[in-house]
């Protein structure tokens, strides 16, 4: 059983994997200390650089999208508030922490959770042999992504009831939502404009 306390599970889309790289959208979803489902976070960002061909097939953002929206900057102090100094997981945790934290450390701020968990390196040693990719984890729990795009707001859910599967927990509904800072109208037309 999860004995951790409340935990944020989140997931970063960026403007691709190299150390310059930016945060384009996070998704979060915060679980009480039960692993239970409190809130969520799915915000996107102008990134202040292009991004990469690769990166935009994986999530889908345009560039012209991601201009229409504020900087990381302009919700720092949001996402450091709903982290809230509580425990970190990511699938793929390395990656997301890099880039989550690359982000906090342009604006000198620290790291806003304490302790982190990967959920990846805890299904591969829970399930030996196994895949161990979000998608491949997601489905032997019997659980898919709803389109062939990634969102980080659908990542980490997923990533969420990975770590709920792995603590004894049956899944939960999945409460997906829009991107929730930017322009209103026309949002999920103009995805991949």
């Amino acid at each position: 059983m999860w004995m951790g306390g409340p935990v944020v599970v989140f997931d970063t889309e960026t403007t691709g994997a190299g150390a310059g790289d930016r945060v384009v959208s996070l998704g979060a979803v915060r679980l009480d200390a039960a692993l239970e489902p409190e809130a969520t976070l799915h915000l996107a960002f102008a990134p202040g650089i292009r991004c990469h061909w690769g990166a935009i097939r994986v999530h889908g953002m345009s560039d012209a999208f991601l201009a229409r929206h504020p900087p990381f900057a302009a919700h720092a102090e949001e996402i450091a508030g709903f982290f809230a100094g509580c425990a970190a997981a990511a699938h793929n945790l390395p990656f997301d922490r890099r880039m989550l934290g690359g982000e906090f450390a342009r604006l000198d701020r620290p790291l806003p959770w304490a302790e982190a968990h990967c959920t990846l390196a805890l299904w591969r040693r829970a399930r030996p042999g196994q895949r161990a990719g979000l998608a491949q984890a997601a489905a032997a729990c019997g659980l898919a992504r709803e389109g062939a795009l990634h969102g980080a707001l659908e990542d980490a859910w997923l990533a969420a009831q990975l770590l709920r599967t792995l603590h004894g927990l049956p899944p939960v509904p999945m409460r997906l939502h829009g991107i929730t800072n930017g322009p209103a109208e026309g949002l999920s037309e103009e995805i991949a404009a």
